[in-house]
């Protein structure tokens, strides 16, 4: 696979070049260019697989060049390469049309293997759209000749019938001959119906192979009335029939076509209707032609669908790289001073000293796994790979068990106080419900103050499992509560307290899975209660759910 680097500093080549020697199981031939303009003439001349950018090239940057590249070529792959992780950068690289976007110093041969993979079958899906929407516009292109076709041939034969319109003999003889051009024509005509309507919108011929799946009697149809059948068939759509109805008559009235597009059941259709028009231009009669368009619907819908997960997995992605290089830091940095420092602590005296940063190394532990647990959940929830295991437990000893474990992380002084009313069996996943109370109880932990309280009290009713947390820290500002399931979100007072802003949109999702909710009762500086509530009735999913008794 080839792969040209476009980058005016030679160190950044070397790197790049061994990053890619370390790909196992691939092969890459990685050309380098500096300069800007020789850059564009390269990638003009179409030689490589992917294009990796730098952002800055000298008097430009490499958004300029993605931009001027794709003027001409739109589905050429496209990686930027900056030397800071700014999600306004990743922001304006993935607008100027960027599949991906790498920080330099931070890529590791898995990264730049799966950006090159990534931007490559990016790059081939937006082909393959821009193939499918030519072919679709070719087709309806071709449709529109043959209905134009197919009017002049009726307008013609309207004609006919209304130059012998004194002969009656001869005027039942070409209105059989025009019927049988309009069965011709129907039959012909895939996906749909083909009827002519007179002045008051009764069907005068109506043929084709929607009928069957517009629910129509073909024996009946004559002398009915315009979607009288299918607001009788389908009456939760009445209204809607109704004004396709008036749509109609407009065509009689002012002798200009209609196109709408209406549902049956679960069917789509578009619907022309043309003016057919006598010797005098007036419009006695309307040629409808009705067109089953739900396979075209639901492929333009899953092209819709498919998209808009591409930009949320692209947005994931970019978030979850610039928030863990964020946030890895500060824990990884007090280990790295702590350790430094417990080095130079060899005598008894300073066993305190040694023990502080002890605590300070587990506490830094500590917040790297709650990150690195945040980001394999939301994984796990977003993939569908996450499962219900139901299992009785006892929750009095249970929720102690998670306090004992949670004791290593809290602050000086604080106390968490236990409390349980009711039953102590009940039937859960352990697993879901240990995330769930970790999650919360590490928050009251977190953003509360040296010596405070924590009060977790749990009880079982008849109907459910409920748990509480509260605490006296520092509370939600009341304009940040309304967001505060939200992923990514942090608190405006918790900026610049660790954290990733996904636990309690995890907490949520789990409790989903559980068929519980959640509720929360917060003041600025007096502190916060969460609320959980489980039911006992839980209505599972044969495929994801297991019993263990």
């Amino acid at each position: 696979m080839k792969v040209l680097l476009i980058d005016d500093d030679e160190d950044d080549y070397i790197i790049t070049e061994d990053v890619l020697d370390d790909i196992p199981f691939r092969s890459y031939e990685l050309d380098w260019v500096s300069s800007y303009d020789d850059a564009i003439k390269i990638v003009h001349e179409g030689n490589h697989d992917v294009y990796i950018v730098d952002y800055l090239l000298g008097a430009k940057s490499g958004l300029d060049l993605i931009i001027e590249c794709l003027e001409d070529h739109p589905f050429k792959p496209f990686i930027l390469l900056t030397g800071q992780g700014d999600v306004k950068v990743d922001e304006q690289a993935m607008v100027a049309g960027a599949s991906d976007y790498l920080v330099k110093g931070q890529i590791t041969p898995q990264q730049l293997e799966r950006a090159i993979r990534h931007s490559i079958l990016h790059s081939k899906h937006l082909n393959h759209i821009q193939e499918l929407n030519e072919k679709l516009e070719q087709r309806v292109q071709d449709r529109t000749r043959q209905l134009d076709n197919a009017i002049k041939t009726l307008q013609r034969s309207n004609e006919d019938l209304e130059l012998q319109i004194f002969e009656r003999k001869k005027a039942e003889d070409e209105l059989l001959k025009s019927q049988a051009i309009y069965k011709i024509i129907a039959h012909n005509f895939p996906y749909g119906l083909i009827a002519v309507l007179d002045e008051n919108l009764h069907y005068l011929f109506a043929d084709g192979t929607g009928f069957k799946d517009l629910d129509l009697d073909a024996d009946k149809i004559v002398g009915a009335k315009y979607f009288k059948f299918l607001s009788e068939n389908d009456p939760s759509r009445a209204e809607e029939y109704q004004k396709c109805f008036k749509l109609a008559q407009e065509v009689i009235e002012t002798g200009e076509e209609a196109i709408f597009e209406f549902k049956y059941k679960n069917l789509n259709y578009s619907t022309i209707i043309v003016p057919i028009k006598n010797s005098r231009q007036q419009t006695k009669q309307v040629l409808v032609v009705m067109l089953n368009v739900t396979q075209q619907a639901k492929a333009e819908e899953e092209i819709r669908k498919a998209l808009t997960k591409e930009r949320q997995l692209n947005e994931l992605k970019s978030r979850f790289v610039s928030m863990a290089s964020h946030e890895f830091r500060t824990p990884l940095s007090t280990i790295m001073s702590s350790v430094s420092l417990i080095s130079r602590y060899n005598s008894p005296e300073q066993e305190e000293k040694k023990e502080k940063h002890i605590k300070r190394i587990k506490s830094s532990v500590n917040n790297l796994t709650q990150i690195l647990n945040d980001f394999l959940s939301i994984s796990k929830l977003e993939e569908g790979k996450a499962f219900v295991h139901r299992s009785t437990v006892d929750v009095d000893s249970y929720i102690d068990n998670l306090c004992d474990e949670m004791s290593s992380v809290t602050k000086q002084g604080q106390k968490i106080i236990i409390s349980h009313e009711g039953e102590s069996q009940f039937k859960t996943d352990p697993q879901i419900l240990k995330n769930i109370i970790i999650n919360l109880l590490s928050n009251a932990i977190k953003y509360s103050g040296i010596g405070s309280r924590i009060w977790i009290s749990s009880s079982i009713d008849e109907n459910e499992l409920s748990v509480s947390i509260k605490d006296e820290g520092m509370g939600i500002p009341q304009k940040d509560q309304v967001h505060l399931f939200d992923r990514f979100f942090r608190a405006e007072n918790a900026i610049n307290i660790q954290g990733t802003g996904l636990g309690l949109n995890i907490v949520t999702k789990y409790l989903e899975m559980l068929s519980g909710s959640i509720s929360f009762e917060s003041k600025e500086d007096v502190g916060t209660t969460f609320s959980i509530k489980i039911p006992k009735k839980f209505i599972p999913n044969e495929k994801n759910t297991v019993d263990r008794g």
